[in-house]
């Protein structure tokens, strides 16, 4: 089933931004001069690789926000929406009223075509800019004189990465209702290899936003170095800027091979060697790679890709890969 994400707000406040960032694995620096969106673009993403949502991000300039309320599209729009995000760029203070009334028409809309399911969101998004209003005073003024319930307020920003962290927050929340029981398979599986081969640190990763899937640590170092610092920082990783480089290199090694240097047809794993541990990086699908931290010399390479490939079809089941 694909789940429905609205996403609306004024012109400049940052959706787009946002979901290139967090859905895409972009960084602030890729995303600083992107066209404001036109209409509605409609994207689909399998986020974590678990739920499939359909993102239906909304131009926020006036002629078009004017027209989602209109007695032809409003219908189209809010019906069946499971998530809306409504995104105020919390340093323009100029455009905070007209942002408030606009979201009072979308909160109004919601209500009447999607009454029961949605979950409803503000984000004071560009938190990191100053002068700014607070959220607890963004929240207080879209309050004002409006009888509006259910909302929960989140401050934003993609250059801070806490976008990243809040959006995957909001979209846990969806998984953990309909996919418990894939999570404990995947779990269970991650544990018993990352403990066969004595790993510091074992993930699964979605590699179209390079986010965790599930992960695994030793028990040492989660007793060393476990905090809530640490855990949010491994939930809410992307390492899609290391995937990258690799997607860039298998066309170099593609160029050795025709010219006889090389036999083999794909890079499916890379290693980097540091001064105490291995980190291995290795596809198991074109959508999932594993990712590994562990010490030099406890087990051979060959024999960390031996247990992966033991492995890779129970993953590749319960993601629904095959």
């Amino acid at each position: 089933m694909v789940l429905k994400i609205l996403l609306m707000g004024l012109n400049g406040a940052g959706k787009t931004t946002l979901i290139r960032h967090v859905l895409e694995g972009k960084e602030f620096e890729e995303l600083v001069s992107l066209p404001p969106t036109e209409g509605i673009k409609t994207d689909e993403y399998r986020y974590r690789r678990l739920i499939e949502i359909s993102v239906f991000d909304c131009g926020g300039q006036k002629q078009f926000l004017e027209g989602y309320f209109s007695e032809r599209m409003e219908r189209a729009i809010f019906s069946n929406t499971r998530v809306f995000i409504w995104v105020v760029d919390v340093a323009d203070k100029e455009k905070l009223g007209e942002s408030r009334f606009w979201f009072k028409q979308a909160y109004n809309s919601l209500r009447k075509f999607s009454p029961k399911k949605v979950k409803i969101y503000v984000l004071a998004h560009k938190y990191d800019l100053k002068p700014r209003i607070s959220k607890d005073e963004l929240k207080k003024f879209f309050s004002e004189g409006n009888a509006i319930q259910g909302v929960t307020y989140y401050t934003s920003s993609v250059k801070t990465k806490t976008a990243r962290k809040i959006l995957c927050r909001i979209l846990n929340n969806l998984i953990e209702k309909t996919e418990t029981e894939r999570m404990k398979n995947l779990q269970r599986i991650i544990d018993k290899v990352n403990k066969k081969l004595n790993a510091k640190l074992t993930m699964l990763i979605n590699k179209d936003d390079g986010l965790e899937i599930t992960s695994s640590m030793s028990p040492e170092l989660e007793a060393k170095l476990i905090t809530k610092e640490a855990s949010d920082f491994l939930q809410y990783l992307s390492i899609k800027t290391l995937i990258y480089p690799l997607n860039i290199a298998e066309q170099l090694i593609q160029e050795f091979r025709k010219n006889g240097f090389l036999k083999s047809k794909h890079l499916n794993t890379t290693v980097f060697k540091f001064d105490e541990e291995y980190l291995l990086l290795k596809d198991i699908h074109k959508y999932v790679s594993i990712f590994i931290i562990t010490p030099i010399n406890r087990v051979s390479i060959d024999k960390y890709e031996q247990e992966i490939n033991k492995i890779t079809p129970d993953l590749l089941t319960v993601l629904k890969l095959q």
